[in-house]
């Protein structure tokens, strides 16, 4: 999930909400629906994030999104009727919403901050990585919750846990295997034992205390990389959070590289230092460090 905040296969999209139209919104929360007049519509996925912008307010509600998007039906209408031709319409789940809307304002016709072209009603825009990552940062003004991050990571890794289930035990690894080793547990546990003793990082070896973290994850591994040993690395709490999310990556030859996008005190308050000996990783650890580093690692936008 190289970010973005974003999975790599996930996007993220804006709908427009008319001054006036409180009501239709309220619909919307009922039936946990959105509906859109944009043929750009058809291409929403399930665990897409979605933004409300409330023409005339400000940017109102982040999402994420629960069903593929569908054509609507006489069974399966639109969640409003107010005369429009809806073509498009999808589940919406909450994140968060503002009690009062924001608006960056705008200069030459393109908003402040986010440096979108002003939104008008009828638009329904896929938002680029740097796009997402500033329209979301308005809804982590105050109580931030859960990082829409963490919310399509689980809905990916739900998903993919429920094929597993339903396809049997027809690989070379019990599904329950693999089910564990998503939670580090497990035969992966083990195996990664086998190859990592201690966190990176932070040198601790105490094992109740480090995190088994997939290098190259879970949802994207086969069996075999499931629970393979050299796919992960033993590490501290809040240096799992930085790998997990793409913000540090290592070199082969173990040396530690954050993202140009994180902010530098982090590393400071959390007494992140590059390894004073670091230790290179083998052969089949590369192949996993290079994924993480081209699919995961949140690169520099340019």
């Amino acid at each position: 999930m190289s970010e973005s905040a974003l999975a790599p296969d996930r996007s993220a999209w804006v709908g427009a909400l008319a001054i006036g139209q409180d009501d239709n919104w309220s619909i919307c929360l009922e039936k946990g629906l959105w509906g859109s007049g944009s043929n750009a519509a058809g291409a929403v996925r399930r665990g897409d994030e979605f933004f409300l912008w409330q023409s005339g307010a400000g940017w109102r509600a982040r999402c994420v999104v629960t069903s593929d998007a569908r054509q609507p039906t006489s069974g399966d209408p639109a969640p409003w009727d107010d005369g429009r031709e809806y073509k498009w319409i999808f589940g919406i789940d909450v994140i968060r919403e503002l009690p009062d809307p924001y608006n960056p304002g705008s200069t030459n016709n393109r908003q402040n901050i986010t440096d979108l072209p002003n939104i008008r009603l009828g638009q329904f825009p896929r938002l680029s990585i740097s796009e997402a990552g500033a329209v979301r940062s308005f809804f982590g003004l105050r109580n931030p919750p859960r990082d829409p991050y963490v919310e399509l990571v689980e809905l990916a890794n739900d998903e993919h846990e429920s094929q597993l289930r339903a396809r049997g035990m027809t690989g070379p690894v019990e599904v329950e295997q693999l089910v564990m080793a998503r939670r580090g547990q497990g035969v992966y546990r083990h195996n990664l034992e086998l190859v990592e003793t201690e966190c990176r990082v932070t040198g601790l070896r105490s094992l109740r205390h480090l995190r088994a973290s997939h290098i190259k994850p879970w949802r994207f591994s086969d069996d075999s990389e499931k629970v393979d040993g050299n796919n992960g690395l033993l590490l501290s709490p809040h240096v799992d959070h930085l790998f997990d999310r793409g913000w540090i990556r290592f070199n082969e030859d173990g040396v530690l590289v954050p993202s140009p996008r994180l902010e530098s005190e982090v590393l400071t308050s959390w007494r992140i230092e590059p390894p004073a000996r670091p230790k290179p990783f083998n052969d089949r650890q590369c192949e996993y460090l290079q994924f993480h580093a081209e699919r995961i690692f949140q690169l520099q936008e340019g």
